[in-house]
């Protein structure tokens, strides 16, 4: 099985690759820690809510669902105390940003933070406390009692900060989430389009757009545009016979597409050789694609002073398998669930 080196004509002269022959092998190894915890600051004021599931894929007694609410929402006398002194931030140690330095108004804004397991999908959800509803941005509403708030979903990477808000523009509203960087500035996160699910089944149907993110020491892995977690692997020879095993049973699925993103197309690993093995035993015509990661961040127009994120991958990886499979669109339809981030929205 020959796994594609570029994409269509169109997309390959916007990456503008440089050519094969100049480039030289990427050294593997690293020491990666896959265990150190994410974290996210929710903001909030009066009158709003948050609330987020920080293990979205688990259910009933394992499900831990936090809320971010003010003293207005627990009662008249809260609601006096918190007009009079303000609601209370906590921190666990992000970085001070733009957001925290502009907290003031009569609404008492303020934020929580909480630390997040890496990989573990994460759903955060925002309304109006009380009787008013919000109407999601380019959403249309037959019946208010009806419409679901808006919400995101996110698979935190290790070490990342992120920040969430909700907010409105008078008509509509929306949340805003945000990579948080070390230095206290702070990038819009990419969107990922969450795919149609089956009203019979509630499971996506027909492709599944792998995506995987590989760098010296790790390798992250996952389905775009699906509700699962991130799985976070180290690239060494200890963990290559398990990866295997997995790669050959996700390459056995049915309507499995590979988007593979890696430092450059001649990057060596023990993981990205057993993926090798798998696609090798595949099909001529199996759906796979390599890229870059210099290309990516190129198409993606990253500053040198923000990160490759999963997230990156995974919005680059459906444009690009919209254009490397069309006769099998990676995006059977309008999304679902509001995407993880919506920089335009209120």
């Amino acid at each position: 099985m020959m796994v594609r080196l570029l994409l269509p004509a169109c997309l390959a002269m916007a990456l503008a690759f440089p050519a094969l022959a100049e480039q030289a092998p990427t050294d593997a190894t690293a020491q990666v820690d896959l265990q150190q915890p994410a974290r996210i600051r929710l903001f909030s004021a009066n009158g709003q809510y948050l609330a987020m599931r920080k293990n979205h894929t688990r259910s009933g007694a394992e499900a831990e669902v936090v809320r971010v609410e003010s003293k207005a929402s627990k009662g008249v006398f809260s609601t006096l105390a918190s007009l009079a002194t303000g609601n209370e931030s906590t921190s666990i140690g992000m970085p001070e940003s733009f957001a925290t330095g502009t907290l003031g108004g009569i609404r008492k804004p303020f934020y929580r933070e909480f630390a997040l397991v890496p990989g573990q999908l994460v759903n955060v959800m925002a309304n109006f406390e009380g009787n008013r509803r919000c109407v999601p941005a380019g959403e249309r509403v037959r019946d208010l009692r009806f419409t679901l708030p808006p919400s995101l979903l996110l698979t935190p990477e290790p070490g990342l900060d992120y920040e969430v808000s909700f907010g409105t523009d008078g008509s509509s509203c929306g949340m805003n989430a945000r990579l948080l960087l070390a230095d206290g500035r702070s990038v819009p996160l990419p969107t990922e389009l969450q795919r149609q699910r089956s009203p019979k089944t509630y499971k996506v149907e027909g492709t599944h757009l792998y995506t995987f993110l590989f760098r010296p020491g790790s390798v992250y892995y996952r389905p775009v545009g699906e509700a699962e977690d991130l799985q976070l692997r180290i690239d060494d020879a200890e963990h290559a016979d398990a990866f295997e095993t997995a790669m050959r049973e996700i390459a056995s699925r049915p309507g499995t597409q590979m988007c593979i993103v890696l430092p450059d197309f001649f990057y060596k690993s023990p993981l990205k050789d057993r993926l090798d093995r798998v696609l090798d035993e595949q099909d001529k015509n199996f759906p796979a694609i390599l890229e870059p990661i210099e290309g990516l961040r190129k198409v993606r127009q990253l500053e040198d002073h923000v990160p490759t994120t999963f997230l990156d991958a995974a919005a680059y990886c459906q444009l690009a398998g919209m254009m490397a499979f069309p006769p099998r669109n990676t995006l059977d339809g309008a999304p679902d669930v509001a995407a993880p981030a919506q920089s335009n929205n209120p």
